[in-house]
């Protein structure tokens, strides 16, 4: 029994003694004892891949490179000890979550926390450290009574007690049944010396700086058993400088530790072999071999002269960063001839990397291996399980159905999977409706579910509504088959064990296995290893966790919710760790976890400040003062915030100190959101070193203007096509750009195979993101030889050409969703006030009659009648939605009160509600001829005609219900924007003979707000004012004749200002100059003006213009709310896409430019 410590500074050979002393012993002895190389996990295949290598070996018999892990395994095989089923990470976290529930109100701390997502998983985490630091249940307990009772130990000791009950119930779990992965050290330090193999053999270990307190447990119990166990460590074995200790604090603790060890069960220490001198990985590298040895040492020691293969580079972004890497990497490879594999790239954050890199390393054609463990929580088959127990559990609501649906595990095409899907979505359709053994009917409606006419103007089904909903039905039973079986057997299931049977055949039902086995092979074919095996992997994970869920909680009885949670958990943990699927890849890691001792070039990113070195607080479940009161205790739990200050130096000293030949160091300047990022020590660092290291800046795109200076962004041709674009649309600006970019242009013109993919990608340097007019003889087939138009199709061409050719000739729309959106409101509120309208004719009853109460009944039964009919009952679907109709009711009852109130005060009086005007429809319609021939008809609905009868005349307004605020700007109308009141207008007074029994003159046009709103106020607001300010909330927004006897028609009790209308009247009697109140004259120049605008922009339907030509007025503009912005890809940064820009009008502009005197601006006098 011997120990014997191999020192030495890195690069002085430490890993290169351990492997050749193997190999000298395996060729004098190829059948001697057994040799041990014991390395960190992740380091076990490239070990062993260097040992075989080695030229002249008769066989590797004897030696066997090894992790702890796999070490426990070698000797359980031996002596036993490990018969029980293994409790893996995932078994854990479902143990664990079961324990938690039950448990939860017993826990004084970790009671809130114990039901929340992932809690599980933490709580595994800390025991598997408290197990790592051989710390039990009864040392938390001692740990609690040495406690001082003081306020700040309430909460630690509250913790303790906490995680003493949930560790005594999982070990109690554990005992007898089953063994947890994180005891095998513990177990291996017991039994360890039982092992006839390990009693004479001889251990090398090599790629440790220190061990946890199990790891010490096993090594104390291999230096009793082995013949000699020789420990690697990186520290310098002479140096008495006070740097060099500190840096070495981590490694010389650990010996120190294991000599003590050794001391105290009576093995021989050796004399340590000591690597002094120059570390021979820098020997052909000077500014590297300095960098090794004078990086911590004071006072500083520079540099002469620039130093070679070491670069200093500020990257503008974490992409530009990736991205020069992945360029030095290749020019590295193909001017000095180094394979991937002599590179590794490392990071300390590699969450913040990991993507970036697997994406710019495909973009450049570089093979590489991210050494990290994947997630699987959005694998199709991860999300297949854990969607279809969310169906039966939440009743086949949309969001699970559709998830599961859009695996592609199961037998229904995307297609297919789409379509279903629109018709669910815009029926509502969930629960019990997917097992109804009837056929789902397709038919259209409107939110108000009334049938609406189909292509041919009927209400009936069309052919095509017949084809798609027997195919819709066909797809639904595909679909649902699977999963309506699998809810019968849940529904059937008593068990644990018979949940997972159900979840199982499920899987085999839809033959996941061949699926999965597919995919893989296709992977396989495409030459993406990693993906083929990720996938074969997580198959083979999935069934063990089903096995584990059987092993651990078979026969409880849990609810499928239950059972999904638990489930849940155990996904959560899932974790695919493979092995890198090639030889010749560059490797990719985090400092902690990268073994790479024999590479030529190290790639350090991401060296920021907090970063590397890293920042640290008190992490994980204790703090760093717990931690520190838990060690007074006797409770060693995990380093403290000082120790990991000497372990985060001793990584930057390897970070620094892993490549030979070649070492690059960045650090980006902002993150991905563009905030600033700043540099981590190390940089200032590296300056001062050496002061002849040029610090190299890099942007994420060329921006070189001399000759050459582009040059390293020529690289891979898939990239480089990408900047060629770049630099080429720079010089169409008028950029002067380097001149290389156009031999790069001739290099792909050049070469067959890029010239077909260049071509079309160098097109769109020319592009223009123009619409040509339609041929003329088309548009009839798209528009219809007759037009009929109505007023907010117009308004949607004068926004944008476009918008309103992908909706009336594409047919183009947002696909209906069964849910309460602002326009079903709308509607619902022009229904009820309709339905009101008629009740109280029914009634006999007039508006200005009508009482509060008269009100709230008829409000009352009108809503009650109309709230099942909208969107499918949808008011009735939630107690949040039953709510809703409530407040429907009031705004109902609210609005009819104050339209009474305004029939109390005028003599305008309804004469019509909902006239739809157009060919075939309650009267005629406007129709303008068209300069090219024919006409355009208007088609429409008034929400409200009024008429008031003098002795003289009949005066005629039109009111249009709004849910939302609405005003009208003049120049909007002038514009074309909003032409519906004039244009309403018009129509009634064409109609007045039928709608009111004689001809009228025009009195006004009108919004009314449909509403229920707050008055405002600091105060409660007197009773006395309550209706006043109620009627000025109401007061309508348009236009208005300024004819005083025309204002009192319509508010007797009008004075400085009307309650009703937008008007007021001067002392004098004469109208106040207000907006929207206008001249006779003023208002026929607007008719007038509304009339040739109607015209000119139907014949430009007619002619096919479909221009992208979105309107911009001030901050308003056609795009905010457009549905086809994806479609027309306009894009402002276009020398094609420019808005048009409307200026905002004044009032005597917009007279001037209709050809009458300029006037006052309206104010309020």
């Amino acid at each position: 029994m011997a120990l014997r410590f191999i020192l030495g500074r890195a690069g002085t050979g430490k890993t290169r003694l351990c492997l050749e002393e193997i190999r000298k012993e395996l060729r004098q002895a190829p059948d001697g004892p057994p040799l041990v190389f014991l390395v960190p996990e992740q380091a076990t295949f490239q070990t062993e891949y260097a040992l075989a290598l080695t030229p002249g070996l008769s066989g590797m018999f004897r030696a066997q490179v090894l992790s702890f892990r796999r070490l426990a395994w070698r000797v359980f095989s031996e002596v036993g000890g490990a018969a029980r089923p293994h409790v893996g990470d995932v078994g854990k976290r479902m143990m664990l979550a079961r324990i938690l529930a039950r448990r939860r109100n017993e826990l004084r701390l970790f009671g809130r926390a114990a039901g929340q997502y992932g809690f599980s998983g933490t709580l595994a985490g800390v025991l598997s450290e408290l197990k790592t630091y051989l710390v039990t249940p009864e040392a938390l307990e001692q740990a609690v009574r040495m406690l001082p009772g003081t306020a700040e130990t309430d909460s630690l000791q509250a913790k303790l007690e906490d995680l003493r009950l949930l560790y005594t119930d999982f070990e109690r779990e554990l005992a007898g049944k089953y063994i947890d992965p994180d005891d095998y050290l513990t177990l291996l330090a017991a039994r360890l010396g039982e092992s006839p193999t390990l009693r004479a053999a001889e251990v090398w270990v090599d790629g440790f700086a220190g061990f946890t307190p199990q790891e010490y447990a096993v090594l104390e119990a291999l230096l009793k058993a082995a013949a000699r166990v020789n420990v690697a460590l990186c520290l310098d074995p002479r140096s008495g400088r006070r740097e060099d200790l500190e840096l070495f604090q981590v490694t010389r603790d650990t010996r120190a530790r294991l000599a003590e060890l050794a001391r105290k069960n009576g093995v021989e220490l050796e004399r340590p072999v000591e690597l002094a001198g120059p570390p021979a990985r820098f020997r052909a590298n000077p500014a590297l071999a300095h960098l090794e040895r004078e990086f911590f040492r004071r006072p500083t020691k520079k540099f002469a002269g620039p130093p070679e293969n070491l670069r200093l580079v500020a990257a503008a972004s974490r992409r530009a960063e990736v991205e020069g890497a992945a360029r030095e990497i290749l020019r590295l490879s193909r001017e000095r001839g180094w394979r991937w594999r002599d590179v590794s790239l490392v990071v300390r954050n590699l969450a913040d990397y990991h993507e970036l890199v697997a994406t710019v390393f495909a973009d450049y054609g570089i093979p590489c291996f991210i050494d990290r463990k994947r997630p699987v929580r959005h694998h199709p088959l991860v999300e297949l399980i854990r969607s279809a127990l969310e169906t039966v559990t939440e009743n086949w609501t949309y969001d699970p159905v559709f998830r599961y649906l859009k695996t592609d595990l199961v037998p229904v095409s995307r297609g297919d999977v789409d379509l279903l899907e629109n018709y669910v979505l815009a029926h509502g359709i969930k629960g019990a409706k997917w097992a109804d053994p009837e056929d789902w009917h397709y038919r259209r409606s409107d939110a108000l579910n009334r049938p609406v006419p189909n292509g041919t103007g009927a209400p009936a089904p069309s052919d095509r509504d017949r084809y798609l909903r027997e195919k819709v039905n066909r797809i639904r039973r595909r679909a649902a088959r699977h999963l309506l079986d699998f809810q019968r057997r849940v529904q059937a299931a008593g068990t644990v064990r018979e949940l997972t049977a159900a979840l199982y055949d499920l899987l085999s039902d839809l033959d996941v296995p061949g699926r999965i086995e597919e995919w893989s092979r296709e992977a396989e074919t495409e030459g993406r290893l990693e993906a083929a095996r990720e996938h074969r992997q997580l198959w083979d994970g999935v069934v063990e966790l089903l096995d584990q869920v059987v092993e651990t909680l078979g026969d409880e009885a849990l609810t499928p919710e239950e059972y999904g949670r638990i489930l849940d958990s155990g996904m959560d943990g899932l974790q695919l760790a493979l092995i890198p699927p090639a030889l010749d890849q560059v490797l990719v890691g985090s400092l902690e976890r990268s073994r790479n001792p024999d590479i030529r070039a190290a790639f350090v990113l991401g060296v920021s400040e907090g970063v590397l070195p890293g920042r640290h607080g008190g992490t994980g479940l204790f703090t760093d003062r717990e931690r520190e009161v838990l060690l007074a205790a006797g409770l060693e739990v995990a380093p403290d915030t000082r120790r990991k200050v000497y372990e985060e130096q001793y990584l930057v000293y390897i970070a620094l100190t892993r490549a030979g030949h070649y070492l690059w160091v960045s650090y980006p300047l902002a993150d991905e959101e563009g905030g600033a990022l700043a540099p981590s020590s190390v940089i200032p660092r590296l300056r001062e070193l050496f002061p002849g290291l040029r610090e190299e800046t890099l942007a994420l795109e060329p921006e070189g203007t001399a000759p050459g200076a582009d040059l390293p962004y020529v690289t891979a041709p898939g990239r480089t096509l990408g900047f060629l674009v770049t630099r080429l649309r720079d010089w169409k600006s008028g950029v002067t750009v380097d001149p290389v970019w156009w031999s790069v242009f001739n290099w792909f013109a050049a070469h067959a195979g890029w010239r077909e993919r260049c071509a079309p990608v160098l097109a769109g340097l020319f592009y223009e993101n123009r619409e040509p007019r339609l041929d003329p003889e088309l548009t009839p087939e798209l528009y219809g030889s007759r037009l009929v138009v109505s007023v907010s199709r117009l308004e949607e061409f004068r926004g944008c050409p476009f918008a309103h050719f992908a909706r009336y000739a594409l047919r183009l729309k947002e696909r209906d969703v069964c849910r309460l959106a602002a326009p079903d409101i709308g509607l619902f509120f022009h229904a009820a006030l309709k339905t009101f309208e008629d009740r109280l004719r029914e009634a006999g009853m007039e508006w200005d009659a009508l009482e509060s109460a008269d009100c709230t009944r008829l409000a009352s039964a009108v809503v009650e009648e109309l709230a099942p009919q909208l969107q499918s009952e949808v008011l009735l679907s939630s107690p949040r939605l039953r709510f809703l109709t409530g407040k429907l009711e009031r705004v109902v009852e609210r609005t009819a009160g104050v339209m009474a109130a305004h029939a109390r005060h005028s003599r305008f009086q309804p004469v019509a509600v909902e006239v739809a005007f157009g060919p075939g429809r309650d009267v005629p319609g406007p129709a303008y001829p068209l300069p090219g021939g024919g006409s355009v008809e208007l088609a429409g609905r008034i929400d409200r005609v009024d008429v008031a009868h003098t002795d003289n005349a009949a005066y005629l307004r039109v009111i249009d219900y709004k849910a939302g605020p609405r005003s009208l700007a003049l120049d909007d109308v002038y514009y074309g924007l909003n032409l519906q009141l004039l244009v309403y207008l018009e129509a009634g007074l064409r109609e007045a003979a039928a709608l009111a029994g004689r001809e009228c003159r025009p009195a006004g046009a009108f919004y009314f707000r449909v509403q229920n709103p707050l008055l405002k106020g600091g105060t409660p607001v007197p009773p006395a004012e309550v209706a006043p300010r109620l009627l000025k909330a109401f007061r309508l927004q348009g236009l208005v004749l300024d004819d005083p006897a025309l204002l009192r028609l319509m508010d007797d009790a009008i004075g400085s200002e009307s309650a009703i209308v937008p008007a007021g009247l001067k002392q004098d009697g004469t109208v106040k100059k207000k907006p929207g109140v206008v001249s006779a004259a003023q208002l026929e120049r607007l008719q007038e003006h509304v009339r040739r605008v109607v015209a000119e922009t139907a014949a430009e339907i007619q002619a096919g213009v479909v221009a992208i030509a979105p309107y911009r007025k001030g901050q308003a503009n056609a795009c905010r709310y457009c549905a086809f912005k994806p479609v027309c890809a306009f894009d402002p940064l276009l020398e094609s896409n420019r808005y048009r820009q409307l200026r905002a009008l004044t009032a005597g502009e917009l007279w001037r430019l209709l050809g009458l005197p300029e006037e006052d601006e309206p104010g309020d006098e």
